[in-house]
């Protein structure tokens, strides 16, 4: 009869201790959950300024080349701004997009890999300035005419635009060596890493190390 009772209260035991363990395996997802959500949502709060700021430039690019449709050299620079503005807005958009798609039913890893590569995005835009370091002056030049109202072209020296040009053209192929080189896949290269970090700053970085470091665990 004792044997009996034992068992039943043992029985009884074993299914409250798996409730138990269901309910705690279920708050680990959650808060497994929680955190990748919440990050998640904040960073396309800052994605979705990016895209409104971006949009905005693009816009104003826009109408400046509109506006000076009849002077080549302040047409060609807007055009230059417009452009590289407009791949800014198109990077942060593919990021907004990237980030709603997020799957969190996926495994734990998966899903901090995507943000992380989100968290990573400033290393587009630095890649951005360095690919646009040959036409640097197209900034100068729309800038001087916005905010001092002056044409800086018409006063420059032919030899002097001759000479830049070609010095600028010259620097295209090792700036676009370094556009590929500027990857958290070469984080090991001590220069690769240096500029990274100097120029996108210590969450760009992490971010980048973090993905590194999850590719590395996958293989």
């Amino acid at each position: 009869m004792e044997d009996i009772e034992l068992k039943k209260i043992m029985e009884a035991y074993d299914s409250k201790l798996d409730k138990v363990l269901q309910v705690n395996d279920s708050a680990v997802d959650e808060l497994q959950m929680d955190k990748p959500q919440k990050s998640r949502n904040k960073i396309i709060r800052s994605r979705i300024i990016e895209v409104i700021s971006f949009s905005l430039l693009v816009l104003f690019s826009g109408w400046y080349i509109a506006n000076n449709w009849g002077q080549t050299h302040l047409v060609i620079s807007g055009i230059i701004v417009h452009l590289f503005t407009l791949v800014a807005l198109i990077g942060s958009i593919g990021q907004v997009v990237l980030l709603q798609k997020i799957d969190f039913s996926k495994p734990i890893v998966e899903i901090r890999k995507k943000i992380e590569l989100v968290n990573a995005h400033g290393l587009l835009f630095m890649k951005l300035v360095f690919l646009s370091a040959p036409v640097w002056w197209a900034y100068a030049i729309v800038g001087i005419d916005l905010f001092l109202g002056f044409d800086l072209f018409p006063h420059l020296d032919l030899d002097f635009v001759q000479r830049y040009l070609i010095f600028n053209f010259l620097l295209i192929i090792p700036l676009l060596w370094i556009f590929n080189k500027l990857s958290y896949k070469n984080l090991h290269i001590k220069w690769v890493r240096k500029t990274i970090k100097l120029f996108t700053g210590t969450k760009t970085m992490k971010a980048l190390e973090a993905i590194n470091n999850i590719e590395e665990f996958e293989k």
